[in-house]
Formats: C-alpha cells, sequence, structure tokens
C-alpha cells in the first residue's frame, strides 16, 4: 500500500515551502554545536540524496513494482503471481522486500526479506505483504527504513523550529534576501520546477508571525532537461485539485495546504519557533488533531476524488523519537463519473471498517546506531466492478509515471538534495 503519488508530490512540496523560506539561521539546529551540526546535516542530505541517485533496479524488482501499482486495488491480479514474491508466510501471506545502498555513483537495489533495520547510511529496507482476506477481500502492508546517519529525532525538530523562529517578525524581502544569498545552490535546483510566487509574513499583537506561501510550479521551464516528468506534472498534478488541513477539537486551522491550476498555497502561523493555531490565540499545539483531505483528478476523459477524507492525527514526541500517526476510518464524500454511478459504492466503505487506513511517518533515534525514517501502512480493499474500474485509472497514472518520468524525477530529487548539502556545508564553515 503506497501513499498517492499526488500526495507524496504536494507533502515533498511543502518541504520546498519550508526551504524556500528557510533562513541561514537553521543551519546550526541539526546539532548541540557546529561541528556536531556539520557532521550531521552532511550526513542526513547525503543519505536522503542517495537514494535518488542512478537508481539501478534489477527486472524482477522491475516488474514488481509496476504489477503493485497496476493491481493496487485489485490485488487478486497479483497474490499467485509467482513471479513477484520472494516468500509465503505461514498465514498465505505473500511476502516481497527490497535493500538498498550507494556505491560510488548509484543507488543499488536487490531484494531481500531482511528484518533487521539499516544500520549504515544510505540504506534502506521495504517490505510488501498482501494478505487474503476472504474471497474478494485483501489486506496489504509496507515497511520501509531508511537510514539518515546519526542526527537525533530532536534535532530534526529544531532544525525546523528555527527555521520557523528565523522568519518571524521579517518583511518578506528580508526573508528572500536571506534565503537567496544562504541558499543559492538549492535556489538554482529548486528553480527548474518551483518559483516563489508569494510570500506574504503578517505579524500580529500577540508577537506571532503568520506565514501565507504561494508556489507556483513552471513544468515549462522544467521540459528543458526533464521532458518527461513536466510533461507528468502537466498532465497529472498541475490539473488536480488538492487540500490539506489540520485541525484540532475546537476547529482551529494549524496548518492548510491547497493546490490548483499550476498553484500550491501553505499557510503556517508561528512564536518562537512553536506552531500556533492560525487564528486566535496563541497556545501550544495539542498532540491529538484531525486532518482533512480532499481531491480530485483527472485521468483519461475521468474526474474522480473525494472531499472530506477525515482521520486523527496524533503528534509522535517523544525523547527518541518525533512523527506522526495517522488513521482514516470515516469514508469521505467520493465524486466519481456518472458512468459509475450505477455500481455498488459499498466496496469502497471497506478500508475505512475495523482499524481503517493507519499510515504511521516517524523519524526514530538510537544512540550508537543509526537514525531511521520509518513510514508504514496497512491497506484493506474489497474488489469490485467500481474498484476495477478505479484501478484501470490509477493504473494509467501509475504506469506514466514509471520509467523514463521517474528516472528524472528522482535526479531532480537528487540535484535538489545534493545542492541543499552544498549550502548547508558552506554555511557551517
Amino acid at each position: 500500500m503506497k501513499i498517492p503519488a499526488t500526495v507524496r508530490f504536494i507533502t515533498f512540496a511543502g518541504v520546498i515551502a519550508f526551504m524556500l523560506s528557510a533562513c541561514r539561521e537553521a543551519a546550526p539546529a541539526f546539532g548541540p554545536n557546529i561541528p556536531f551540526a556539520r557532521q550531521n546535516a552532511e550526513e542526513f542530505f547525503y543519505s536522503v540524496g542517495s537514494r535518488f541517485t542512478n537508481i539501478q533496479r534489477p527486472e524482477r524488482i522491475l516488474h514488481a513494482r509496476r504489477q503493485f501499482g497496476h493491481y493496487a486495488l485489485t490485488p487478486s491480479g497479483v497474490y499467485n503471481d509467482t513471479t513477484i514474491w520472494l516468500s509465503i508466510g505461514p498465514d498465505s501471506a505473500r511476502l516481497f522486500g527490497d535493500e538498498g545502498h550507494f556505491s560510488y555513483d548509484r543507488y543499488i537495489v536487490t531484494t531481500s526479506l531482511s528484518n533487521n533495520s539499516p544500520d549504515a547510511l544510505t540504506e534502506s529496507r521495504e517490505i510488501v505483504r498482501l494478505r487474503k482476506l476472504s474471497d474478494n477481500e485483501y489486506e496489504w502492508f509496507t515497511n520501509v527504513e531508511v537510514a539518515l546517519g546519526r542526527i537525533g529525532a530532536k534535532s530534526i525538530a529544531d532544525v525546523i523550529a528555527a527555521s520557523l523562529a528565523a522568519g518571524e517578525g521579517k518583511s518578506s524581502a528580508a526573508i528572500r534576501a536571506n534565503y537567496s544569498s544562504a541558499f543559492p545552490r538549492t535556489a538554482t535546483a529548486l528553480g527548474r520546477l518551483f518559483t516563489m510566487d508569494t510570500l506574504r509574513t503578517t505579524t500580529d499583537a500577540e508577537g506571532a508571525t503568520t506565514f501565507d506561501i504561494a508556489i507556483k510550479l513552471t513544468p515549462s521551464i522544467l521540459k528543458e532537461s526533464m521532458p518527461h516528468y513536466a510533461a507528468y506534472i502537466d498532465k497529472y498534478i498541475s490539473k488536480g485539485k488538492y487540500r490539506i488541513t489540520l485541525t484540532d477539537k475546537t476547529g482551529a486551522h494549524w496548518f492548510d495546504a491547497w493546490a490548483a491550476n499550476y498553484y500550491m498555497h501553505f499557510k503556517v502561523r508561528s512564536k518562537d519557533g512553536h506552531f500556533a493555531p492560525i487564528e486566535g490565540a496563541v497556545r501550544p499545539m495539542p498532540e491529538a488533531l484531525t486532518i482533512h483531505l480532499d481531491m480530485a483528478m483527472k485521468i483519461l476523459i475521468f474526474t474522480v476524488g473525494w472531499t472530506e477524507m477525515a482521520g486523527d492525527f496524533d503528534i509522535i514526541n517523544t525523547p527518541h523519537e518525533r512523527g506522526w500517526s495517522i488513521r482514516f476510518a470515516k469514508e469521505p464524500d467520493w465524486h466519481l463519473p456518472p458512468t459509475v454511478g450505477t455500481l455498488l459504492k459499498s466496496p469502497l466503505r471497506r478500508p475505512f471498517q475495523g482499524q481503517g487506513i493507519p499510515i504511521r511517518v516517524s523519524i526514530r533515534d538510537n544512540p550508537g546506531t543509526q537514525t531511521i525514517l520509518n513510514r508504514r501502512g496497512t491497506l484493506v480493499v474489497q474488489e469490485s466492478g467500481i474498484l476495477r474500474f478505479l484501478n484501470r485509472l490509477s493504473g494509467t497514472a501509475v504506469g506514466d509515471f514509471l520509467g523514463a518520468s521517474e528516472r528524472e524525477a528522482n535526479r531532480f530529487n537528487a540535484d535538489a538534495f545534493r545542492a541543499l548539502r552544498q549550502d548547508v556545508a558552506a554555511l557551517l564553515q
């Protein structure tokens, strides 16, 4: 079970928005002192960037990725495919896995079912499990772990806090100037696709600052060097409409992001480096929030999507782990073409029943070993006519991405993280 590519793209764009508004003052927060900050930042950006660099996968893994994408909502198409699975569990679950590491100028991925967490810089592990629950019900589970070096989970949070604090009370012109001088290589690498259209800061009577950021996608510029990735963005990302909102039990908004027509908007408020509700009195962010997702995409001639997919969003905040635990247990309002209106929609409710759709993303450190970025999730699907229709559409989008588009997207990401690594290293000299 994969997080939808469009949601991951917007999440990445949110990271880009953070980078574009970050100031030179954020770099020292990578560690308790400059030598440790330099080491942590070097390892972190090197490890993350390496995973996008000239990825080499054998045909068996490439075949498995294609099949997982094409049959995500109709798993019976892959359940008995012996060319994919590496093992069969005691509960008849099918198991697939891989591991990767960086070597010289390429990231090498091989099949593996190791249960051990990565223990060296740039290493990664992934496990995919498919379990048959009944004649037409299947459960996907994925677990991905990536080594990030020896940076503490708290230091990652400190970098975010320092970036927010550095921009508080400053004009948008001052933040732009700070970013341009502090991150020149990053600005060039990201500028092929992302342009800061709006950066508005508003300081209120409580001393908090609201950041309103609008980023424009420019695939017309990107296509000069990465035509396939630019075409994919033109075809799918730019024509979709998306919204992600975090609220608390009072209804107060803590994060707003929305995208449409080549623009992505992000709005947050902070004081002293700590998030604050976008409106109202400044107070600590609660650890239990609600996430709301709206999405609409046009694939072929069909527009599909949903509104008000709401889920529990719990913040993980322990001495050695930071992240989010999300669970979607409420069926959204579906928006489907009239041609499928006569199909029974009850199978669409199945993923939200029982445990719902749990997704967990965190950074976990363990002194003496590698800090691990971990993402895992579970999805139960009930095959039906309506699922087969939606699967054909999603399979089309996946098929258009795998291959040249993905290779160029990986190269873009590798360039961005390499530039960040160089810029931060220069700031910490």
